[in-house]
Parts: structure tokens; sequence; C-alpha cells
């Protein structure tokens, strides 16, 4: 297995009744899982509460989080595990960017 770093981009769906606080804190749990990792987190961009095409888990709209980062791919296997078990994640897609 291989430790270099890859570019990573990945949208985060939260829960719509998240205060700005907890939005944070979220934020910050999701930046020490990928320290964790040894990975680095390049930039946050939280896009805000939007209406979704769909309901999913029954909720309408969702609190959007941009982040950029580089992990190990190993590592990335433990963060989208650490994504789905938390209950204040609705949706969430990592996406490894090419180095072109």
């Amino acid at each position: 297995m291989s430790d270099t770093l890859r570019n990573y981009e990945m949208i985060v769906i939260a829960v719509p009744q998240l205060d700005d606080e907890s939005v944070a804190s979220l934020n910050q749990r999701v930046t020490d899982w990928i320290t964790a990792g040894n990975g680095i987190v390049t930039g946050t961009d939280v896009w805000g509460r939007r209406q979704m095409t769909y309901a999913i888990r029954k909720h309408s709209e969702g609190i959007y989080v941009k982040v950029d980062f580089q992990l190990s791919p190993s590592a990335a296997r433990e963060l989208e595990r650490s994504l789905r078990l938390d209950e204040q994640i609705i949706r969430h897609l990592v996406v490894r960017l090419d180095e072109d």
C-alpha cells in the first residue's frame, strides 16, 4: 500500500436542524478524522442551508459543506466509515481529484 497523499473533494449534507455552532463542531470533527489519518485539510466552504431535489431520511433540505483535503487511500476508507456512522450527516460524497 502506498502512503502517498491524494487530493480529494468532499460534499457533506448535514441535518437542517443544526445551528452555526453545531455546524462548526461538525466541521471540526470531520477535520479531526482527516488529520487522524495523517491528512491535510486544504479548504472548507460552508454553502449553507439548501433545498434538496428529493427527501433523504425525511429531510427536504440540508446544510451543505464542501471540504478539500489530501489523504492516503487507506485512510480515506476509514474516513468514509466515520462519515456513514455520524447521525448528523444525511449524505456525503468523496471524490478523488485527477492529477492532470
